[in-house]
């Protein structure tokens, strides 16, 4: 019995975790003012740990200090205007030691700051505080207060509430790059970014939300049930990680985060990931893998240039046909060639493929992946192209497309590569 408490117990955090994920991910799209975005936001994590109320506390590098912007509960007024230096507090605790913090009796502890309470008159008993951050990047910390019939918080609503921050972050930098753009009178390129964010982003949600379900078969064995969880725990991180991917490129700023990883394990793991997918769509995957031996490689990013290419390929096999993948090892460099029988990119696209914005008759979606695509490849000191058909283009052969990455074994040392 005990033995099957754990991973049922570590099932049901997940599932409340990606139905948290859920539920406030749909306020990132349709919501565009910050502090309605954030209070929704707020509202969210203290239904999901069950909190009488919250606040949120913006980092300002400029003065070192945190500061109480968003806040929740009758005497929220009262709590907009505090602020605090980092090093103090159980804000600033959170904050340095960059995980959620768990405090019971906050009259007993030594880091907690009593001023909210005299301003407002109000008694905090338990503590749940958790960082925002971008990467490596302090935005502030989210912080909610007293556990509603219980005397404290639990480590499962710590990592509730890492959930909620993590999109409580999205909020905020969406926030940023909303500014910036108005500022350099860019508004257009913010409209198509908003458009290519909700359009990228929604396969994997749909991922995520099948797994759930999935999840909720009680007759499911427990191997399979372990497989989907941790899919769709790795589904979480990667949608995240594909949000801030689209925040960097507005900006010009991919750096890499290099890691050693077997290519063939690697392409197939991704595959096991769109094999789903590309059945429903009645397309096969054939793979021919000449070389699966050591590369050097952002693998999350890298991942993200093949599923981009392997569903763009897809989308142009509307009636089904063939995904090939092939690897084959140079002299100093590995290439990985993609290949599909779809209907092949016109003419007058070709030269501007790897363009932001040019889509290829696509219905959704403004053409930023092969862009990224691009930026990701060269940034590993490699490069990309494409060879493609129309039909009808040259006799005797069928339309498709085929994309060819060439990187080096020996990389160059980007800026902010990591190991």
């Amino acid at each position: 019995m005990s033995s099957s408490a754990g991973p049922q117990r570590e099932t049901e955090i997940l599932r409340m975790q990606v139905d948290t994920f859920y539920r406030v991910n749909r306020f990132i799209s349709s919501i565009d003012n910050l502090e309605e975005l954030l209070n929704l936001i707020m509202q969210e994590a203290e239904a999901a740990v069950e909190a009488e109320a919250s606040c949120i506390a913006l980092y300002d590098p400029s003065d070192n200090r945190l500061h109480i912007k968003f806040a929740t509960g009758t005497e929220s007024e009262g709590v907009r205007q505090l602020s605090q230096p980092i090093e103090q507090g159980i804000l600033g605790a959170a904050a340095r030691t960059n995980t959620f913090v768990l405090v019971d009796d906050a009259q007993s502890d030594p880091r907690w700051d009593s001023t909210a309470d005299r301003t407002t008159g109000y008694t905090t008993r338990s503590i749940l505080a958790t960082p925002i951050r971008r990467r490596d990047e302090l935005l502030g910390v989210l912080e909610v207060l007293n556990k509603r019939g219980s005397p404290r918080f639990t480590e499962t609503d710590g990592r509730l509430l890492e959930v909620v921050a993590n999109q409580a972050a999205i909020a905020i930098e969406n926030a940023r790059l909303f500014e910036q753009m108005v500022q350099s009178e860019q508004l257009s390129v913010i409209g198509r970014m908003a458009a290519s964010i909700i359009h990228d982003l929604k396969k994997p949600m749909a991922v995520i939300r099948g797994f759930a379900e999935l999840l909720a078969n009680p007759d499911m064995d427990a191997e399979k049930r372990r497989t989907f969880s941790g899919l769709i725990l790795e589904d979480v991180d990667r949608f995240l990680s594909m949000t801030q991917e689209l925040l960097d490129y507005s900006r010009g700023d991919i750096s890499l985060q290099l890691v050693d990883v077997q290519l063939g394990d690697w392409i197939e793991r991704i595959l096991n990931f769109l094999k789903e997918d590309m059945e429903s769509s009645g397309v096969d995957v054939i793979t021919r893998l000449d070389y699966r031996g050591a590369v050097r490689i952002d693998a999350e990013r890298m991942r993200r240039v093949l599923i981009n290419i392997a569903g763009n390929a897809a989308d142009a096999m509307s009636a089904g046909g063939t995904l090939t993948l092939a690897t084959r090892k140079g002299d100093n460099f590995w290439e990985l060639a993609i290949e599909d029988t779809g209907t092949g990119i016109p003419q007058d696209l070709r030269d501007r493929i790897f363009q932001p914005f040019v889509t290829s008759g696509k219905e959704h979606g403004t053409g930023l992946g092969l862009a990224i695509a691009r930026e990701i490849v060269t940034g590993h000191g490699g490069d990309i192209r494409v060879e493609t058909r129309v039909a009808g283009e040259e006799d005797g052969k069928a339309p498709g497309s085929t994309f060819f990455m060439r990187i080096p074994f020996e990389l160059p040392d980007p800026a902010g590569a990591a190991d």
